[in-house]
């Protein structure tokens, strides 16, 4: 065949034969010993024959130039027809380079978009980069977010110049009493200029005007297009019905448009009429919310100077409204997902840094795979081809394989977000879509990617040198600037993934510490409801009646030993709280600090397993008591009574000016009530009785199972009074598990990305041993025929990689510390920079760096030395 093939070569120009013929021959006769047979034999014979032709000519003959643009859309067709016949005969190279880009960009383009979504997509009012947020927060807490107070913002308002409108704004929940169920809605109770501030219409009817946001005006309500379409099936004559709700009955006046969905809210109410007169009366409670738009020209700068100028002002004028606090303006979207941006942008740097390890693997694939079509680079630049001609093709290449593994990577990011929605019930999170500006980051993703591991190899590939790939024959031609970039990008790969494998740790030592956390009390067989009575109960007595009733009637349910009630369960959210004043202790306002405030049953610290540390605890006569008992925990009473009992001391919580003096007559063990990751504040407790309330929550100790008993105290429950609203049912161990959620979706995602890095740094790491041990067969067999072990061997190709893997654990370890601020707001007990985790990392990524790097090894030092010798 080779005779065959020289006969062939004499169908080309003698100056083409004497220049080419020779290489064209060595590599025909290099593919023949691969891959002899028939096939080779026939496309080898017609691509001489059709190329002998073309070449005789193609001088001969002077073509007229296609237009510009025909020959660059020609030009592409035929890169991109070569490039994937090439694809096609690596399917193996190709199938591993589109699975690891799907995944890269897919998990990218699910992080941006719950990013986006909850982060940065425009807000559904018009100019809405004008609506900010006014408030305090605590100078040294600025995620203690205070508010402002009723009298405050009637100041700001009429002080103010730079807001065009500046709304309050109330929580004001309620229990709607339409249909067969009750069920609880949240709804906001707002001045009205609202809507002003929003500048959105109602879809149907109006908004309330002046006269209707008046205390003891006739009561009206606007829906939400959510509530009017859900609860009441889009009835078109809802406009002046009437709604009840237990305290009140609403007549509608609006619906607002299903664009309009400000925080998940279902209803407003005009606050005037909601707003009661301790709030009203009262510059050191802090219960409103404000919002405003910006006048025309006008800065958000200007604003807080401005905001900030009147509270320095009521501050001068009442002393006892500065508590540290500072004020805040800020963009009304970045307020309302504050807690949840540093997360996701911690998520959405992990992710990012997935992608690059993926392109840094996929880089160091193309560059040994350029290794070794070496020899074909050297015969296309000899016949003519331009680097940059070159360059393209290559190029072309890489993006034939990113643009399929882009558009994978769309539908894994569609997986991929509704399966982190599966893991959280935040409705921020919830309400995700992929939208166009989604759509355009996968575009983005895609070229960026095709640039990051496509133009090194390529650049690379273009340089080579003709002569020394034109000898090569078949054997890769490596070079020592070749190799390095391939060491380079492991490295890389390897400090990078350190870095997320240090961040996963940080995450999952922060969320352990979490759950070893004392809550105060036992959490184990406890069913935990919340309650509200219906509104015929409006006196003080038939609402201590009922709780008489409740509790002798879940009391006397079989396997229950213990059941009480309560105004508010520890870990059940916000807590409100107010100022202590100590008889005894003279003091300014909020000078000794807060402490929230429970109202319990007698035997709700027995149920609870809170211990009694000194004193008593409540008993049934306390409800009538002259003295107005009141229990205070341990860190309450060492902080004021270190030294001395606390019992017979007299305090109040609040203001000092109101209500009556408590006597504390004992002392109970500190509760976490917010949460386990919140500090335990101080905790006053008074009998449930002295301030009954128509919601309350109820708990049961049972060892039986938490399922037959939850259905079957809400059975009794509803026996007792079929009216009764019953929802928030579960047990204590799920309200903690709930509050730590956010940290466990972290951990889970965070633990995700670092586990994919874990995998690809090690691929990319064992793909650079083999590829360099390959390299080395010859030398290998060399040192085994002069008497080498094959344990020398071994300890040749390990200590390559390890020292690969050192490096880069150096420099990972170096960059975490650097940039290990980032996490601080996501860690709880545990130090940035905590140095058992970052070596228990490193640790875990040398073993994997090893074992990837034994197997080349092992590979290395088992074959014969004739064999190695032979190799070249």
């Amino acid at each position: 065949m080779k005779r065959f093939v020289a006969t062939l070569l004499h169908l080309f120009p003698s100056a083409f034969r004497r220049k080419f013929g020779a290489d064209m021959l060595a590599d025909f006769e290099d593919r023949w010993h691969e891959n002899r047979g028939w096939r080779l034999a026939t496309r080898t014979v017609l691509d001489l024959t059709v190329a002998a032709v073309s070449e005789r000519f193609s001088s001969r003959l002077k073509p007229i130039p296609p237009p510009k643009g025909e020959k660059s859309m020609r030009i592409l067709l035929q890169d991109l027809q070569f490039a994937a016949r090439t694809l096609l005969r690596t399917p193996g190279f190709a199938i591993v380079t589109l699975l690891t880009l799907a995944l890269g960009i897919g998990l990218n383009t699910a992080m941006f978009s719950l990013a986006y979504g909850v982060l940065w997509r425009s807000m559904p009012y018009p100019r809405p980069d004008r609506v900010v947020m006014v408030g305090e927060v605590d100078g040294k807490n600025p995620d203690a977010y205070w508010g402002t107070s009723y009298l405050n913002l009637l100041d700001w308002r009429s002080r103010s110049t730079t807001f065009e409108h500046l709304a309050g704004m109330l929580s004001d929940d309620r229990v709607l009493r339409e249909g067969a169920e009750p069920v609880r809605v949240s709804g906001l109770a707002v001045t009205r200029d609202f809507f002003d501030v929003m500048k959105v219409s109602p879809a149907l009817g109006r908004v309330f005007n002046e006269a209707e946001d008046r205390k003891g005006a006739p009561p009206v309500i606007v829906l939400s297009h959510r509530m009017w379409s859900s609860r009441f099936a889009s009835d078109p004559a809802i406009l002046g019905r009437s709604i009840r709700f237990d305290s009140a009955t609403f007549a509608v006046i609006g619906v607002m448009p299903a664009s309009f969905d400000y925080r998940q809210i279902e209803f407003w109410t005009p606050l005037e009429q909601v707003i009661n007169e301790y709030f009203r009366s009262r510059r050191t409670v802090w219960v409103l919310n404000a919002v405003g738009r910006l006048r025309d020209g006008k800065k958000m700068a200007d604003a807080q100077s401005e905001v900030e100028g009147i509270t320095g002002q009521i501050r001068q004028a009442f002393p006892d409204t500065n508590r540290g606090q500072v004020v805040r303006v800020s963009p009304l979207q970045t307020e309302l997902n504050r807690d949840l941006r540093p997360a996701l942008i911690v998520l959405l740097g992990a992710v990012t840094l997935v992608l690059l390890i993926a392109c840094g693997n996929i880089a160091a694939l193309m560059l040994v795979r350029g290794t070794g079509r070496a020899r074909e680079m050297a015969i296309r630049s000899a016949l003519g081809g331009r680097s940059t001609r070159l360059f393209r093709q290559l190029l072309t290449e890489s993006a034939l394989l990113a643009c399929p593994g882009g558009i994978a990577g769309v539908g894994i990011s569609f997986w991929a977000t509704r399966y982190i929605s599966g893991l959280t019930k935040d409705p921020r999170l919830l309400d995700v879509h992929t939208d166009t500006s989604v759509l355009l980051f996968a575009v983005a993703a895609t070229l960026v990617t095709t640039v990051l591991f496509g133009i090194a190899p390529a650049i690379r590939a273009t340089r080579v040198d003709l002569s020394d790939a034109l000898r090569s024959g078949t054997r890769s031609s490596s070079s020592p600037e070749r190799a390095f970039v391939q060491r380079a990008l492991v490295v890389a790969e390897v400090a990078l993934c350190l870095a997320l494998l240090s961040g996963a740790g940080l995450l999952f030592k922060s969320f352990r510490r979490v759950l070893e956390v004392q809550p105060g009390f036992r959490t184990e067989d406890l069913v935990t409801i919340r309650v509200n009575l219906p509104g015929t109960y409006e006196s003080v007595a038939a609402v201590t009646q009922l709780y008489k009733r409740m509790y002798d009637s879940l009391a006397a349910i079989p396997g229950v030993t213990g059941a009480t009630l309560v105004n508010r369960l520890p870990i059940s959210g916000g807590e409100a709280n107010g100022d202590i004043n100590i008889e005894s202790r003279p003091s300014r306002s909020g000078e000794l600090g807060t402490s929230t405030f429970r109202r319990v049953m007698p035997n709700y610290f027995n149920v609870l397993g809170i211990p009694l540390v000194r004193g008593r605890a409540f008993d049934d006569r306390d409800g009538g008591s002259p003295i107005r008992p009141v229990i205070i925990d341990d860190a309450f009473a060492h902080r004021f009574w270190p030294n001395g009992d606390a019992i017979g001391q007299r305090i109040k919580i609040g203001p000092r000016d109101a209500g009556d003096w408590l006597t504390i007559v004992g002392v109970v063990g500190s509760v976490r009530q917010l949460g386990l990751d919140s500090d335990a504040p101080y905790s006053a407790y008074e009998p449930l009785v002295t301030h009954p309330s128509a919601r309350f929550e109820v708990a049961v100790r049972t060892p039986a199972d938490a399922n037959s008993m939850i259905a079957t105290v809400r059975r009794q429950l509803r026996s007792i009074e079929p009216n009764l609203l019953v929802d928030n049912v579960g047990t204590m161990s799920q309200r903690i598990t709930d509050s730590v959620a956010s940290r466990r979706l972290n951990l889970v995602l965070f633990g995700l990305f670092a586990a994919l890095a874990l995998g690809l740094a090690s691929v990319g790491l064992y793909g650079v041993v083999a590829y360099a041990a390959g390299q080395r067969t010859q030398e290998f067999g060399i040192r085994m025929a002069l008497g080498a072990r094959s344990a020398d061997v071994l300890g040749l190709v390990l200590g390559q990689g390890l020292s690969l893997a050192l490096v880069g654990v150096a420099l990972g370890l170096a960059a975490t510390l650097a940039s290990s601020v980032v996490l601080t707001r996501l860690l709880f007990g545990v130090e940035p920079a905590d140095l058992p985790t970052l070596a228990v990392a490193s640790l875990i990524l040398t073993i994997v760096a090893l074992i990837a790097s034994w197997l080349p090894a092992h590979r290395a030092c088992r074959i014969a030395p004739i064999d190695a010798l032979r190799s070249e």
